[in-house]
């Protein structure tokens, strides 16, 4: 089983989403429920009155916007490498490399609520509009040539970089890894010019 990595834009300072990170109760009915979740299975039941007060007044066009990771590509990882090779490889651990600006910028800025743990155990981040903006910032200042040299997918692999093989092309994975960024930065751009703020879930 793999570990998709997807998003949803929410208002982390509206009552509703104050609900969901405060109480495990209402987390549970909501996320599996839109905004959080689109499909049929709803087994009948009515919405929740969270989940109906997060969809009221939602701008049209703000679900079709769309991450890098939205369509089930797994290469988040080499995204985040990218992004600060140096730093990567001298974490001492992965509490160290949570805290690296590279692992906020694509896995979320820091947790959403201590009992909003996804199905598999990893727990939901979130990102306020403030640091999409920083983080756009961070991606678009990215000195390409000197990640280029840095990059390889020798050490990727060495280090356990998510879904890297060692016969993954070089020249394909590195301009891979700077377009899904790039493309990061845009929609991170985007979410922001909504007013809205993100939740990052790992699934």
């Amino acid at each position: 089983m793999g570990i998709d990595l997807s998003s949803v834009p929410v208002l982390l300072d509206s009552e509703p989403v104050r609900a969901i990170r405060c109480d495990a109760g209402v987390f549970e009915a909501a996320s599996w429920r839109p905004p959080f979740y689109f499909g049929d299975e709803d087994f009948g039941e009515p919405l929740p009155e969270v989940s109906r007060a997060m969809m009221a007044g939602r701008p049209a066009g703000l679900d079709a916007l769309e991450g890098p990771w939205h369509s089930g590509a797994r290469d988040y990882g080499q995204a985040e490498y990218a992004l600060d090779p140096v730093r990567y490889r001298s974490a001492r651990d992965y509490s160290e490399r949570e805290r690296s600006l590279a692992y906020r910028v694509v896995q979320g800025d820091r947790p959403f609520g201590e009992h909003a743990v996804a199905t598999q155990g990893i727990p939901w981040r979130c990102s306020e509009r403030a640091f999409l903006l920083e983080a756009a910032d961070v991606i678009e200042a990215l000195d390409e040539a000197f990640v280029r040299r840095e990059f390889s997918v020798a050490e990727m692999v060495a280090l356990g970089v998510y879904k890297t093989r060692p016969d993954d092309d070089e020249g394909e994975t590195f301009a891979r890894a700077m377009g899904n960024l790039r493309w990061l930065a845009r929609y991170y751009r985007e979410v922001a010019a909504y007013g809205y703020d993100l939740i990052v879930i790992a699934d």
